[in-house]
This record gives C-alpha cells, structure tokens and sequence, in this order.
C-alpha cells in the first residue's frame, strides 16, 4: 500500500468495474434516471432557446463529447468515467497531504469498490463532477494556505466556480472559501484571486442565461422552485424532499397550488416561489427550524438502492435491494465512526487548520440542504471528505498503540461523554431512517 503505483494499479482496478457495469447498460435509461442533463446539452450545442430549469455545469461537461463523438446516451455515460478518474486522483492527493500514502492508497481503493461509487460513476449527473469538485477545493485550498501559491489560488477560483455551475446550492463556497484563506493567510491578493477567478465562468454563464431567456436567472430557476417545495403549509415536516426514495403523500391542496403557479410564465413564478416559501417560514419559523433539523437527520442517513443497473424496470426484487443497502452501509457507517472518533482523540495541532478546512467545505457544501431540501443520497460529495478524516484515524492506530490514540478520551470525561452523546445521536437516526423506509416499503411507497 506504500507503493507510488499502488494508486495507478486501483484507478485502472476501479474504471474496469465500472466499464463492465456500464456494459450492463450500455445507452438505455434506467428507470429512475434524469436524462435532462444530456439533453440540455444537446440543447447547448444546437443553440437554441430553452427553460433554464437546471444547472449548466454538467450539460456543458456533456455538450462536450458531444461535440466530438456525436449524440448518444452511451456517450454521455462514458465521460462521466472521466470524471471518476479525476475524483479518484483528487482524492488521494488530499489524503496524502493530509496523513500517509498508505492512508491515500487505501481510500482509493475503498471509493474503487463502493457500491454507489461505481453506480453513480457512468450516470450524467452532478453526484460525481460535486464530488470531484468538492475533493478539489478542499486540496487545492489546503495548498494555497500552505505554501501562498498563486497557482493553487487561480485553480482553486476556477473549481468553485464550476462547482457553482454544477449546484447551484453551493455558490455561498465562492465567498467563504476566499474569506478563509484571507483569515488563514493575512494575503489580501490571494484571496482576492481566488474570488475573482470563481467569478469569470459564473459571470459568463449569467450573461448567457440573460441571452437565452430575456430575464436575469440566478444560474438556474430550480432553486425557488425547491425552496416553495419544501418550505410551504403542506410539507411534511420530516421527508421534506419531493422527489425522494421515500415519496411524501402530496395533498390536494398543495397539488392545486402548484398548478396554478406552474401555469404563470417563468419570470412570474420564481417571485412567486420565493414570497409564498419566505411568508410561511416568517408565520411559522418553529417548523421551519423543526424541518431544518429533519432535514440536517436526513442527509447523513444511508442512501436506499433500488437495485439499478440490475433491473431494468427500476423494481428488482426486494433482497436484490435490500441487499446492496446492506453492502453500502458497511462502507458507511464505519466512514462516519471513524471520522467522528478521529475528531474526539484530539487532531495533532500541525494539521487542525487544514482539518478545519476541508470540514469547512464540506458544511458550507451542505447547509443549503438542511434549509431547502434534503434526502440521503444528497451525502454522496461530501462521504469522502469525511473519509480523509476517517482513514486518519485508522493510520493514527496503524503508526500507535490503541491506548496511545485513545488516551485524550481517556483524560476527559466530558470529551468522552461528547463522543458517546455523538455516536448516539447518529445511529438514532439510521435506525429512525430503517424505520421509514420499512414503512414505506410495507405501505407500498417504496418503489
């Protein structure tokens, strides 16, 4: 695991599952997929008008291949492995910086295997190009701080303004990224740079949005429509996610008044979204606050599979799915343990800046979703930053005795206490979300 060609032997390891499973799909759609992505880029390239419902990043990404190897579902899928390649060496730069190239081998090898890791790895969506993006900000801002490089900065600007491109939640990276290497570096002009940079392809994609559609969009007009969605008389104050893997009963007075927005032209309705979303949460901000947490519960839960590519209809039979659920969770929840032990045995104080770094990415990354909408399988980006920490952990007991890692725990009581109280709180709410989904299963909800 020491060795430099360790990483290249899992990246060829990791893309030869992930090929072989595409050929199991090849260019049809799979039951729950989008396919609007493709076809916004499809769109892009024949330049035409159309609704700027979703985010460009990923429909110019495939816009790309387009343009080179024509149309195709099968192209779209396969660039996306390109994308895992990236993430893959991304990933293991981090880790080495951040710990051991033991430590970076290994979590290669972990996100080569993990079963949603593959699955999602030839889908044209923005689960991996954010993951990668977000692998990269993390490093990149780590080197940046680090060593003043002006070379890291510039790259760094441009990832999260692709990022921002890719999910438009997570534009809020854009300044407080730049904010903290300011604070961490006393370099006004680095940051600076970094700021500037982020704002180029976000500002050119502004003005192509004005000159496709007339009006100003704010990259994409999904997220009023969301924040409505979630945030309205009718939401249920748990599984706040329309289109989740556990569907919420929609009442027919919430049906009615979408209805009737959705007939108003766009510019129309994304004030409309916003005024009804911001009036309820005015009248009633203890639900609000109540969804918030649910929805913060929501996120860190384990995704639900339902059994694609293996099925063709999206409905394989229950063990099928119930078994690759099970599969996951054995990557997942150890992920999580780890990171959390590794933050309560007290971080060495030569890498707690850059702990501090990647964690603050990955909650800035996440906090629009505790505020809008929120389901399990949204944590996909941010698992292996958490991993970073988590193999930390693990290369921290390989290079210690087990006392020796523990021994903070050991001293404080109310740190130990801390970690219990944490550990708690997460199984809680893996076993409330095992709950749910059996119900919803037993009532027939669960597709």
């Amino acid at each position: 695991m020491r060795s430099r060609w360790m990483v290249h032997l899992t990246v060829a390891f990791g893309l030869a599952i992930r090929i072989a499973a595409l050929s199991l799909v090849g260019g049809r759609f799979l039951y729950h997929e989008n396919p609007a992505y493709d076809l916004m880029g499809m769109q892009l390239l024949a330049g035409t008008k159309f609704d700027l419902y979703w985010p460009p990043g990923v429909p110019y990404y495939l816009a790309f291949f387009h343009w080179i190897f024509g149309p195709g579902m099968l192209v779209a899928r396969a660039s996306i492995l390109l994308v895992y390649v990236g993430f893959s060496y991304a990933l293991y730069a981090l880790v080495q910086r951040f710990t051991s190239r033991w430590a970076a081998n290994l979590t290669v090898l972990v996100f080569a295997v993990y079963p949603p890791y593959v699955r999602w790895a030839f889908n044209p969506s923005t689960e991996y190009p954010t993951a990668l993006c977000l692998v990269a900000i993390a490093l990149l801002t780590v080197v940046a701080a680090r060593q003043r490089s002006w070379w890291a900065a510039a790259a760094l600007g441009l990832v999260l303004g692709a990022l921002a491109l890719v999910r438009a939640n997570s534009v809020a990276l854009i300044f407080v990224v730049p904010a903290w290497l300011w604070f961490r570096t006393r370099k006004v002009g680095l940051a600076s740079a970094v700021l500037l940079v982020a704002a180029l392809p976000v500002s050119a994609w502004l003005l192509k949005a004005h000159t496709v559609t007339g009006r100003f969009v704010m990259i994409n007009d999904s997220n009023a429509q969301n924040f409505f969605q979630a945030n309205n008389p009718y939401t249920p104050l748990y599984n706040t996610c329309v289109d989740g893997p556990v569907d919420w009963a929609v009442s027919p007075e919430f049906t009615k008044l979408e209805h009737e927005i959705g007939c108003k032209p766009a510019a129309e309705r994304q004030p409309i979204y916003r005024r009804i979303a911001l009036e309820h949460i005015s009248s009633r901000p203890d639900l609000f606050l109540l969804r918030s947490f649910n929805r913060f519960r929501a996120f860190f839960c384990f995704p639900i599979h339902r059994g694609e590519p293996l099925s063709h209809t999206g409905k394989a039979p229950a063990i099928v799915g119930l078994a690759l659920t099970a599969v996951d969770v054995a990557f997942y929840w150890p992920i999580m343990v780890l990171a959390i032990l590794w933050w309560f045995t007290n971080p060495s104080p030569a890498i707690q800046a850059d702990a501090t770094a990647v964690l603050g990415v990955l909650f800035f990354y996440a906090v629009p979703f505790f505020l809008v909408c929120s389901q399990s399988r949204y944590n996909f980006p941010v698992v292996p930053l958490l991993s970073v920490f988590a193999v930390a952990f693990v290369d921290s007991v390989r290079e210690r005795s087990w006392g020796e890692v523990m021994k903070p725990l050991r001293r404080s009581a109310r740190r130990r206490r801390a970690l219990y109280a944490t550990l708690a709180f997460f199984f809680y709410i893996q076993v409330e979300w095992m709950w749910i989904a059996v119900q919803a299963a037993h009532d027939g909800r669960l597709a």
